[in-house]
């Protein structure tokens, strides 16, 4: 396995861990809450925090996989298409 693969194999598994942690969680959590339950907080300067589950609550963002209400994150759930009559 190369660089990029072990990576994309690391990226999976925390996109995984922060979805399990949510499902657990209906009304949402904030990254703080997130990064700090994962135990992945981390702090560049004075006020920069938690940039590497920022940057994956991003990707599912952007994956349509999440949405955000004010500071907290949520599964979005799959839209039930009407039944045929």
């Amino acid at each position: 396995m190369d660089a990029r693969q072990r990576a994309q194999a690391g990226l999976h598994l925390i996109k995984e861990a922060i979805l399990d942690v949510l499902r657990d969680s209906p009304d949402g959590m904030s990254n703080s809450e997130i990064a700090s339950l994962l135990d992945i907080r981390s702090r560049y300067g004075k006020k920069s925090e938690d940039f590497l589950s920022w940057s994956v609550l991003g990707l599912l963002l952007n994956e349509g996989t999440l949405k955000r209400n004010g500071r907290k994150y949520q599964i979005v759930t799959a839209k039930r298409k009407p039944k045929a009559l």
